[in-house]
């Protein structure tokens, strides 16, 4: 029988300093607002630096269970550095823990970059994409080798109130007729890439929405979330490498803004103490009038 974690920072620095105990003296670790599935705390050790995360519900357990096998899979197949994550359990309770991976998140300097810094990391996230989409679909472990529409209808369950499956029909369409289904991030967005001090990308995170879809589910996911500036680059700089549907970038931006919104909505009625950034809060705003026009 699962039961869940609750942002008791007390109960979680126990568990932090029990897990660490053989390894490294904790100094600090504190709450960090990013990734609302999980409550996140970032720890200073004496020796590293962590993060640690604990799933607030079922789906969101799943979905760290996942992120851990797939980051173990991914490792070896990709030059960029992504998680070395490690599947806990406290009390019937899974967590996860891996060293932090130095950078700051591209979504911090995304509305400050030179020339040079868009081009270094427009270079980095062609060749994370390119080297992702190459992996053979047949190599994808069974037990989490999923379609990116049954994942998000999966975590369309957790949702309350009215979510519209119907929004999803332009990824099924997608998935139905794409000639190259890849292996995708799924979630490939500017704050789970990580930049170093010259802006080169440094590492790619989160990695819970893997799954098997079209090339364009991560360009447009991408797109979604940069500046326009940003997200052109990136289109014009993969169309190099291989094709790219455009329609289907653009579709798959609508539907995750209608994702995001009803995430939001979730966030608000269910997890009143997370601190949600008012970009995010002014876009679903912004989404809840289209959507409820």
């Amino acid at each position: 029988m699962y039961n869940f974690f609750t942002p008791d920072e007390t109960e979680l620095k126990q568990v932090i300093r029990d897990t660490l105990k053989d390894q490294d003296q904790v100094v600090e670790a504190k709450t960090i607002q990013t990734g609302w599935t999980n409550i996140t705390m970032d720890v200073t050790g004496e020796a590293d630096n962590y993060i640690f995360r604990f799933p607030r519900n079922f789906f969101f357990a799943q979905m760290i269970t996942k992120d851990c096998r797939f980051c173990q899979f991914v490792r070896d197949k990709v030059s960029v550095t992504t998680p070395d994550m490690h599947l806990m359990m406290n009390q019937n309770r899974p967590f996860s823990m891996h060293r932090k991976i130095k950078g700051v998140s591209l979504t911090s300097k995304m509305d400050h970059l030179t020339p040079t810094e868009q081009a270094n990391v427009i270079e980095g996230v062609v060749r994370f994409l390119s080297e992702l989409h190459s992996i053979p679909v047949s190599l994808m472990p069974t037990d989490i080798a999923e379609s990116l529409n049954d994942f998000l209808t999966g975590l369309a369950s957790v949702h309350k109130g009215d979510y519209d499956l119907s929004q999803h029909g332009s990824l099924i369409s997608m998935e139905k007729e794409s000639t190259e289904p890849v292996i995708v991030h799924g979630d490939f967005n500017p704050g789970n890439i990580l930049l170093d001090e010259n802006c080169r990308v440094s590492g790619v995170i989160d990695f819970a929405f893997a799954s098997i879809s079209d090339r364009a589910a991560d360009v447009g996911r991408f797109v979604g979330r940069a500046t326009p500036e940003l997200g052109q680059a990136l289109i014009k700089a993969y169309q190099e490498k291989t094709s790219c549907n455009q329609d289907y970038v653009q579709n798959i931006v609508k539907l995750f803004k209608y994702v995001e919104y009803k995430y939001v909505q979730y966030m608000q009625s269910n997890h009143p103490e997370i601190v949600i950034p008012k970009s995010v809060l002014q876009m679903a705003a912004v989404e809840a009038q289209h959507f409820n026009a």
